[in-house]
Parts: structure tokens; sequence; C-alpha cells
């Protein structure tokens, strides 16, 4: 496993600022990032310290990482996601939908760890709001964003269980009559997740195999998985927007393989590989979650830091869960 990886996880999650907390205050208050958020600061944002908690678990499963099971440890405790159940009643729009799907795959994640029984209030805050949004909302959001409605679904159904039945019949009414998806649409300067790729990815998990098949062929034209695999050129890695590019080559990599179509996806894991360490926190703070996604849908193990992406499993087990 990626020694470098987990270094980076306990680093950037470790960092309180800069942060963006998107926290809107009904009354004068100067509350610390640590104060709001006593599991899920750092990291930059809520959303981006859920998701690379939840890989950090991933990651300790499997080799056994001692300083992962220390941060975990330190953040995912009774009283600290209690809080955050509580501010999620409370603010009950707060990170809808990206950082609520991520939040449920860190619950699915930890089911028979240690963590899995602190996890239970925020779990049922979280179905709560999901399910709210669910039956109020009309139409999916398309942006290639963190409000991008198919990623959350497809996040969501993956790791819920109770949720699963009215996830599947949100996305055939949202997805299940598009055809002929204009591909070319994509990209805006800041996307991080191929619209089109999220939406076929979580019709994938609706549809019987059959007929997602005949779907995707009305959806996606034969040339679009070359637009998809084709390496970006970001101009300022440094910049947080721009960095949003550098994830949508994992991402796109990610997308493809979950629906049967892989080739070509290794170039985009490649030209992003050498941005998921280092000090450009802009994209530190987030990529090694999508990078670890992409890796999985291959079917491979991570193995150990090579410096040059991602290597194979060198067969450590789950201990010390």
């Amino acid at each position: 496993m990626h020694e470098s990886w987990a270094r980076t996880i306990a680093w950037v999650v470790g960092q309180e600022y800069p942060a963006a907390m998107h926290h809107v205050s009904l009354m004068p208050d100067a509350a610390l990032p640590h104060e709001l958020h006593p599991a899920f600061w750092g990291s930059y944002d809520w959303h981006s310290c859920v998701h690379m908690l939840c890989t950090a678990v991933k990651i300790h499963l499997r080799c056994g990482n001692a300083r992962l099971a220390d941060l975990l440890d330190q953040r995912l405790t009774p009283d600290n996601l209690a809080v955050e159940a509580a501010y999620l009643r409370a603010h009950p729009l707060y990170e809808r939908p990206y950082g609520w799907a991520w939040a449920m795959q860190l619950v699915n994640v930890c089911r028979g760890t240690r963590w899995e029984h602190a996890l239970k209030a925020l779990e049922t805050q979280l179905e709560r709001n999901i399910e709210s949004w669910l039956g109020t909302q009309q139409w999916p959001v398309r942006h290639g964003v963190h409000s991008n409605s198919a990623l959350a679904l497809l996040l969501i159904a993956d790791a819920s269980r109770n949720l699963r039945e009215l996830v599947e019949g949100t996305a055939r009414d949202w997805f299940g009559t598009d055809r002929a998806y204009p591909h070319t649409w994509e990209v805006s300067g800041h996307d991080f997740v191929s619209n089109g790729l999220a939406e076929a990815a979580v019709m994938r998990r609706v549809l019987p195999a059959g007929e997602f098949r005949a779907w995707l062929d009305s959806f996606l034209a034969p040339d679009a998985y070359a637009f998809y695999t084709t390496p970006i050129r970001v101009n300022d890695p440094g910049d947080g927007q721009q960095a949003h590019l550098i994830g949508l080559m994992l991402t796109r990599a990610w997308l493809l393989r979950e629906i049967g179509k892989p080739e070509g996806t290794q170039q985009l894991i490649d030209a992003a590989s050498p941005h998921l360490t280092g000090n450009n926190f802009m994209a530190t703070h987030w990529l090694i979650t999508y990078a670890l996604l992409a890796q999985d849908a291959s079917g491979e193990d991570a193995g150990e830091d090579t410096g040059e992406g991602i290597g194979k499993d060198t067969g450590a087990g789950k201990d010390n869960v």
C-alpha cells in the first residue's frame, strides 16, 4: 500500500487552515473549524475531510496502517460524531448532496470495524436528510462539481442498504429516458466529474445488464470514449479550481471502468498521479480518494509506493481493525 498516500492523508486531514467551511451563521460567532466539526475538520473542507477519512479506512483495512488507525481513533469517536449529526440536523441543507454521499460511504466502509457504532447517529441523520432531498427535488443537477446529482446517487447506492430502493427509483425517473448525451458540451473550467459518465455509472447499478447495454449505446456516441480518455493539460495545478481538472481525469478513469470501458483509462491516471502527493495542498487534500476508486474499479490492489502512481498489493491483511 502506498505509504506516501497514508502520510499525505494524515497531513492534509490534520491541517486546519486554509479552511472553506461554508458555515452560515445565524448570530455572531467565531467558532473554529475543529470546534464546529470535531470529526470532520481539516483537508480544506468538510466533504474532503469526510472522503479522505473514508479512504484512510480503506487503506488501513488493507494494510493495518498505524498512522491512519490513530487518526481515525481521534476523529471517529461517539462524541465527535454526535456533534456532526447534530450539525446536519440543525443545518439540513449543509453539504447536500456530495458531503452526504461521502459520509454514507464512510459509514459503509466502517461496518464491522470498531468505528461502526460511533457512526450510527450520523447515519440516521444522513438518511433523514437524503430522504427529504430525494422526496422533493424535481430534476437532477447536471453540473460537473459537488452539486452533481448522478455522482451522489451512485455513491449513496453503493453505500446505503436502507436508501437503495429510493435511489434506484430516483435514478430511473431522472435518467431512464436520456438519449444522445452531448458529451462535447463537457468540460467547464472547474469540473471534477463527468456528468455523463456519472449518470452512466449509476444507471449500471439500476438496470439489468442487457437493458443497461442498450441504454448506454443510445446514451453515449462511440466517439465519446476517445473524448473522455484524452488527458487534460492543467496550466496551474495550484489554483483550486484548475486542480479540479486533475481530479476529473481520475473520476473519468474510475467511471469508465465502472461502466466496462477501461480502454485508455491508464493514461488518465498516469497524467494525474504526480499530483497525488507533495506540497500542492489544493490537489493533495482530496485527489487520493479518486485515485483509489479508479484503482479499485480496475480490479487491482495498491502496492508499495514507487513514486510513479498505483502499484500492486503486498498481501497485507486487515489487522488492527
